[in-house]
C-alpha cells in the first residue's frame, strides 16, 4: 500500500529557536552577521527559520503599534541576542537603527504599554553600550 506524501505542517517558529540555528556561527568565532557566507546551505537554512519567524511577528503586529514597536525591536536585536558582537555591527545597530527607530516611541503619558515599549528599547541600548564598553576594555 502506496501511502501519499503528508504536506508539511507550518509550525510556529520562535525567536530563541530562530536565534540557536545562528550561534553555531557564533561559536565558530564570527562575530558580524554581514560575516556569514550566503552559500552555505546551514547559512541559508539559518536564514529560512529567521524570515519565517519575521514573517509571524509582521502578522501579529500588524494591527497594533505597540506590537509593531516591539517587534522591530526584537527584529534589530536578534543578531546581537544570537552573540553577534563586531563592533561595527554593534555601533550601527545602536547608532543608525536604535537611534531612528527610538523616535517613534515618543512620550505617551497616559499609555503604560508605550512605557514599558520605551523600557524595552531603553534595555536594548544598555545591552548594546554595555557590549561596546567590553569590547573596550
Amino acid at each position: 500500500m502506496n501511502e501519499l506524501p503528508q504536506p508539511e505542517i507550518e509550525r510556529e517558529i520562535t525567536r530563541e529557536g530562530a536565534m540557536a540555528a545562528y550561534k553555531q556561527f557564533v561559536d565558530k568565532g564570527i562575530t558580524n552577521p554581514d560575516d556569514l557566507d550566503l552559500n552555505d546551505p546551514s547559512v541559508l537554512a539559518a536564514n529560512k527559520l529567521f524570515y519565517k519567524w519575521q514573517k509571524q511577528g509582521n502578522e501579529e503586529a500588524k494591527d497594533n503599534c505597540e506590537h509593531g514597536l516591539r517587534n522591530n525591536l526584537d527584529k534589530t536585536m536578534f543578531y546581537i541576542d544570537a552573540g553577534f558582537t563586531d563592533r561595527e555591527y554593534l555601533d550601527k545597530v545602536l547608532n543608525d537603527w536604535l537611534a531612528q527607530d527610538t523616535l517613534d516611541t515618543e512620550k505617551q503619558i497616559d499609555n503604560p504599554d508605550r512605557a514599558m515599549t520605551r523600557r524595552l528599547y531603553s534595555e536594548a541600548i544598555r545591552k548594546i553600550r554595555k557590549l561596546l564598553q567590553e569590547k573596550d576594555k
